[in-house]
This record gives C-alpha cells, sequence and structure tokens, in this order.
C-alpha cells in the first residue's frame, strides 16, 4: 500500500506524460459514448463537473453536449477552508486560476446550490474498482460528498483506473459508487449499475 503523497506524485507524472497520447483520447472517447447515453446522464438537468486541466479526465465535450442539450452546467469555485461553491456556467463567464492553479468562475458568478445539482461528475488522479478515490490532496470533494445526495460518476480512462486500490485511505475520503471506465462501469455496491 502506498503513501497518498507518493501515489499522487506517481499519477501525476503518468499522467502529464499521457496527456496527449491517443490512449487518453480514445479512453475518453468511449467513456463520453457510454456516459452520454446512459439513463444518469440523461435524467439529469443540471450537472456539476470541473473546468479540467490537460492531465485531467477532458470534461469539454460533456460541457458541450449538456450545454447543447439544454441542461445546467455548474462548475466550482474554492472558497476558504477547503469548500466549494458551484456557479453556473455560461460561455460569456469569467474565469480565472484560484490560489490552487485551477481554472474556476471569477466572483460574482451566479451560483448553484449543492442541492440543485442532480449529477456530479467528480475528478480525480486515481480510482479502483471498489469505489476508492485519489484525489488532489485538498479534501474538497470528500467534503462535498459527505452531504452531498444526488446522482455521482467518476470517469476513468486506464491511465486512471485500478482494479484494487494501491493507496492508503483515511476515514474522511468518501468513495465514489459509480466509477465509468473503458471497461464499462463500476459500482461500490459491487451491483450491476443500472444504466
Amino acid at each position: 500500500m502506498f503513501s497518498k503523497e507518493f501515489m499522487r506524485k506517481q499519477q501525476l507524472d503518468k499522467l502529464k506524460l499521457q496527456a496527449k497520447c491517443w490512449s487518453k483520447l480514445g479512453g475518453e472517447l468511449a467513456i463520453y459514448q457510454e456516459l452520454l447515453s446512459s439513463e444518469i446522464w440523461k435524467n439529469a438537468t443540471t450537472v456539476g463537473m470541473t473546468l479540467s486541466e490537460p492531465y485531467e479526465f477532458d470534461t469539454k465535450p460533456l460541457i458541450t453536449a449538456a450545454l447543447n442539450s439544454g441542461k445546467i452546467v455548474a462548475v466550482p469555485r474554492t472558497l476558504p477552508h477547503r469548500q466549494l461553491q458551484f456557479c453556473r456556467l455560461l460561455p460569456k463567464i469569467e474565469a480565472g486560476r484560484s490560489n490552487f492553479g485551477v481554472l474556476e468562475p471569477v466572483i460574482g458568478t451566479p451560483q448553484i446550490s449543492l442541492n440543485e445539482l442532480d449529477l456530479l461528475v467528480v475528478p480525480g488522479l486515481a480510482f479502483s474498482a471498489a469505489g476508492a478515490r485519489l484525489g488532489f490532496g485538498g479534501g474538497f470533494y470528500d467534503r462535498i460528498l459527505g452531504k452531498y445526495k444526488g446522482e455521482v460518476v467518476s470517469c476513468a480512462e486506464s491511465a486512471r483506473f485500478f482494479s484494487e486500490t494501491k493507496w492508503e485511505t483515511e476515514i474522511t475520503d468518501q468513495e465514489i459508487p459509480n466509477i465509468l471506465t473503458v471497461s464499462g462501469w463500476f459500482s461500490k455496491n459491487g451491483g450491476e449499475f443500472k444504466k
């Protein structure tokens, strides 16, 4: 079992190298196709997701698909005390880099409360078939997931997905109930995912 710090560094190095490789792009295409045809996506009217960085799972096609189908898209903005606030994403909003270097809406962007989100697409550096998630180290999503009641999914191309959890977990870590990979859906409940 690796420490989170070690695993984060390993994953960041690996994901940055693979950012423009076909294996990442091809995996993302397969995942987009599966997610966009799923009931979890079709039933959502308001979707929360990040403005992704090149080494992350690319959310731009999901954002475009959501907006084109009339869904409301909400993206997070960081707040003090490692909190997130979701804001409505419109093409004309202003965005800037946070203190963490993350692209996010500027202050004053219309807010969307957490309970208004039907679906939350959660980012991460690594995921396991059992639902474990290795985040970026701030605990932002663990805090959100502890109180969020809507649908949750994470997308993990091959470099981001592990059949077993290879990193240490903590009691505050929140599991991801549904992980979509190139091989299909994984549910932390062990049951078949209902598309």
